[in-house]
């Protein structure tokens, strides 16, 4: 059985601090790392484009919603004893 996670993809059209792929836990964590200036949309509105689709396409950046999926493991489960 598998986990499914959701991750943020964000792309920059141009480098930022040397990078152009970013990926992220959720639409919120992008601002903690990169500033509005650089991603071209704020979080609300984001919030709203990802409502109706899972890819934003902008001047600036593409960012895009995916699932990522994991392996279930056993690690940290404590034995029944």
């Amino acid at each position: 059985m598998s986990q499914t996670r959701k991750v943020i993809h964000v792309e920059l059209k141009e480098p930022y601090k040397g990078r152009r792929n970013y990926y992220f836990g959720s639409a919120a964590a992008i601002y903690d790392t990169l500033p509005i200036e650089i991603v071209g949309i704020s979080l609300t509105t984001l919030w709203n484009k990802f409502c109706s689709t899972n890819t934003y396409h902008g001047p600036l950046a593409t960012i895009r919603k995916r699932e990522l999926v994991s392996k279930t493991t056993n690690r940290g489960k404590k034995g029944s004893d």
